[in-house]
Order: C-alpha cells, then sequence, then structure tokens
C-alpha cells in the first residue's frame, strides 16, 4: 500500500483529502504542528506526526518533514492550504520516486503574491480590478476617483482590507506590502479547479452563503450560465501559466455584470467539499484518466460550529439573518460529517480547541487564529 502524506490536518479540506486518497486505497499519514486536530480523529488516518511550525521555525519544519517522509516511505505529499508556501520548498530535497503534488515555490508565489498576479492575468487580457502600488501616481489617480480597497500583497483570509472612499488620503509606502485596488460592488463568488499541465480537469464555482468574520463558513453552488464566466476565466488563466495543482480564485463582478479575478490562492478553498471524493482521489493521483470532474449532490454545504456561532449572534437581534443562518444550518449537508467516521464533527471543538483559545486571548478571528503559524508573508 502507497503512502500519502497530507501536510496539514486542521482544516476540513484537509479532512476532505484524507478520506478521498484513503478510499482510493492510500495509507494516509499527516503532518501538523497542533497536537491535537481534525484529521487526527479520523478513522482515515493512520498516523499523525507533530511537526514545528513553519513561522516558528522554518529549516525545523523542512528538516522534519523530510524525516516523516522517510520513516512511512512517503510517495506522494499533498499540500492543504496556507502551508503549501512552506511544502513548496521540499521539491528539490526530496528522494527520487517521491511526487509533491504543487508547483515550485516561485511559481505559486507568482499566483500567491496579489500584486503579481494581477499583473500577469492583465497579460493574458482577462478581467482584473485595476491595482497599484502606494505612493505611484497610479494609485493616487485611482484613489481620487474611486473608491478603493487596501490589502495586504501576500494576505490571506480576508485579513487587513480595509475600504477607502473616494478622495481619502492613501498609505505613502509603495513597497508591495499593501496594495490600492479598485473596489467592486457586485456578486462574490469564488472558483476551485485541479488542473494538469495547462488543462483544467474541473472547476466549481461557488458564492458564500454564511460568513463568519471575512470567512464563508456556508456556501452554495453555482451552476450553469452563471458559472459560465468563471470557468472560462480559470480556463484561459490555467492554459496561459502551464499550471498543475488546485487553484482557486475569488471573482467580484463589476457594474456590467462581468466577473473580475481579484486574487489568486494557488491551493485547496472550500470548493473541495463539492467534489466527490473518489473523483479527487484520481485527480491527484492518475490525472491523465481523471475524466470529468463529478460533484456531490448538495447544493449548500456548511462547517457546523462557526454556522452555529453565527445561528446563536443573529438571535433576538433583527436584521442580522436569524431565519436564514437557522435554515442553512438545519437543511444544508456538513462539511465533515459522515456516518462511520463521526469523530471529527463530535470531537471538533477538542480538537480546535488551541484555536479556539488563541481566537479568544488575541481578539483574532478564526480564520487568522488557525493559520497565523502557517501562513506565508514574506
Amino acid at each position: 500500500m502507497k503512502t500519502a502524506l497530507v501536510t496539514l490536518g486542521r482544516l476540513p479540506k484537509g479532512l476532505a483529502l484524507c478520506r478521498a486518497l484513503a478510499r482510493a486505497g492510500w495509507r494516509v499519514v499527516v503532518a501538523e504542528p497542533s497536537k491535537r486536530h481534525l484529521c487526527g480523529l479520523s478513522k482515515y488516518v493512520a498516523a499523525s506526526h507533530e511537526v514545528t511550525a513553519p513561522n516558528t521555525d522554518r529549516d525545523a519544519y523542512l528538516r522534519e518533514m523530510l524525516d516523516v517522509v522517510a520513516r512511512e516511505t512517503v510517495s506522494l505529499i499533498v499540500p492543504v492550504s496556507e502551508e503549501i508556501m512552506h511544502v513548496a520548498a521540499l521539491g528539490p530535497m526530496l528522494p527520487g520516486g517521491v511526487h509533491l503534488f504543487c508547483q515550485p515555490f516561485d511559481r505559486l508565489l507568482e499566483l500567491h503574491d496579489k500584486f503579481r498576479f494581477n499583473r500577469l492575468a492583465a497579460g493574458f487580457g482577462l478581467p482584473v480590478p485595476k491595482t497599484h502600488l502606494p505612493g505611484t501616481p497610479e494609485a493616487a489617480q485611482l484613489a481620487a476617483s474611486h473608491d478603493v480597497v487596501l490589502k495586504p500583497g501576500l494576505g490571506c483570509a480576508g485579513m487587513g482590507v480595509e475600504h477607502v472612499t473616494a478622495g481619502a488620503e492613501l498609505p505613502r509606502t509603495g513597497d508591495g506590502a499593501i496594495l490600492v485596488q479598485k473596489a467592486l460592488l457586485g456578486r462574490h463568488t469564488s472558483s476551485f479547479s485541479i488542473v494538469h499541465e495547462g488543462q483544467v480537469l474541473g472547476t466549481v464555482v461557488y458564492t458564500p452563503e454564511v460568513v463568519s468574520n471575512t470567512v464563508a463558513a456556508a456556501f452554495r453552488r453555482v451552476e450553469g450560465e452563471a458559472a459560465s464566466h468563471q470557468a472560462a476565466w480559470v480556463e484561459r488563466f490555467v492554459a496561459g501559466t502551464g499550471h498543475s495543482g488546485f487553484i482557486s480564485l475569488d471573482f467580484i463582478d463589476d457594474e456590467a455584470g462581468i466577473p473580475h479575478a481579484i486574487e489568486c490562492n494557488p491551493r485547496t478553498t472550500s470548493g473541495i467539499h463539492f467534489v466527490d471524493e473518489d473523483w479527487l482521489a484520481r485527480a491527484i493521483t492518475a490525472p491523465e484518466s481523471a475524466g470529468p470532474m463529478r460533484l456531490k449532490p448538495h447544493p449548500v454545504m456548511h462547517q457546523f460550529w462557526p454556522v452555529l456561532t453565527e445561528v446563536q449572534g443573529a438571535m433576538f437581534r433583527p436584521g442580522r439573518g436569524y431565519g436564514h443562518k437557522m435554515g442553512v444550518l438545519l437543511k444544508s449537508k456538513e462539511v465533515n460529517f459522515e456516518w462511520g467516521d463521526a469523530k471529527p464533527v463530535t470531537l471538533q471543538v477538542w480538537a480546535a480547541w488551541d484555536i479556539l483559545r488563541r481566537s479568544a486571548q488575541t481578539g483574532e478571528s478564526f480564520g487568522e487564529a488557525s493559520t497565523f503559524d502557517i501562513a506565508w508573508k514574506g
């Protein structure tokens, strides 16, 4: 039996990967900086290895990851989330016969960096919002005539984003740490794709249904004509870059209803939960024979605890959408729940205790608290 290493265990996206690979006949192990985590509760995970957080000591993290690869005789490494920017550095260090399911670091950075991504997509003639560096004449002109968004060039999970009305003063630094982007006010959608050597194997488009802080806690699949522009955007971009692996994009419609890509995440996002797990495993391990993407039958998916928190926060508070949120909680599919592997849901609070404690102590959102030790910020 071949062994696959999933490089983060704390998030539902990682659990989806573990289940998919295990059902496809792989022995699955997980590397995770936290002592306890969601995937460690699953019967589909054969072993968990605690490793140093990359933002604590990146060299130690890479050494320990290589040690896991050697001890577990790993032949496939699948990154999950923000840690991919660190995991990509393993590529040149891996022994022969070990496949790392992501692009080299430099190619990932070109997509992860919001300014470089914007320029790359614009070069392909794809619709993106005007984006400039603070301190430039272009940024000043844009901010004088339009509402703009200030955002970190290497941020994640919607952190550090600020809306600025037209004519307001901008930061003067132009080092790329902050970007000035024209604000678009239309529909917000996201895409998740698995691609291979410039060819899209499959794309799912979805939209937030319930939002907790800046992160979607429930999401609705968008189908048919309503998703066609985003899917076509992804196909043109992937063909231009020759990308392989996971790739996810966030879109906002302009005044004419045309989706503009505001940023790219070269990794998994919540869209993975809509994908049939048998197809997901094949797309990762045998992309040449994966066939068309297959999706689960559920049009809406949710994460129980974040949505429950939103329901409680809206109770007895008019205008907070209590009825809608409760309906989502009761009527849609929970992403982690599975008969026969229920511990990841029933013991999720225990598994995420370190994240919850940090969020309570620091005032960070759950998204910030869950990525502070793994997110690559240059």
